[in-house]
């Protein structure tokens, strides 16, 4: 199994590379009016438009005052049969190949533990539900 890691700001996630369909660099997000506020705009990658989500707001961290906007012009579009969107990131930090031996130690409840760091493995599921509710809301 192989995992992508990055940054948002200073936070750091994990996804199962599977989910991932590419690394937009260089985008430019175009604003959409009367949206969720966690939702930048879109950006058009190969023709395609998917809808930029901005994480920090989406999903913040109650115990400690961050800075909502992110700097780099980054996407990570996710793989996904029935809607397109993608989350707004800093940096690809690394991607990591776990051994199917050392999953079970690896990957627990949710976490990678990489490097003696515990990076919550991010689901895009968890975006697609807060859209699905705040959109037909």
């Amino acid at each position: 199994v192989s995992f992508l890691i990055f940054s948002v700001n200073k936070r750091f996630y994990a996804i199962d590379i599977s989910l991932v369909q590419e690394i937009a660099q260089n985008a430019k997000v175009h604003p959409l009016p009367f949206v969720p506020f966690y939702i930048e705009g879109v950006i058009n990658c190969g023709g395609t438009a998917y809808v930029a989500v901005n994480p920090i707001v989406l999903f913040p961290n109650k115990d400690q005052k961050e800075d909502i906007k992110i700097e780099t012009p980054n996407f990570l579009i996710f793989k996904r049969n029935d809607d397109q969107f993608c989350m707004h990131i800093s940096t690809i930090e690394i991607f990591y190949e776990v051994q199917e031996e050392d999953l079970e130690e690896v990957v627990v409840d949710g976490w990678l533990i990489y490097k003696n760091r515990k990076i919550k493995i991010f689901n895009p599921d968890d975006i697609e539900s807060r859209l699905l509710k705040d959109l037909s809301a």
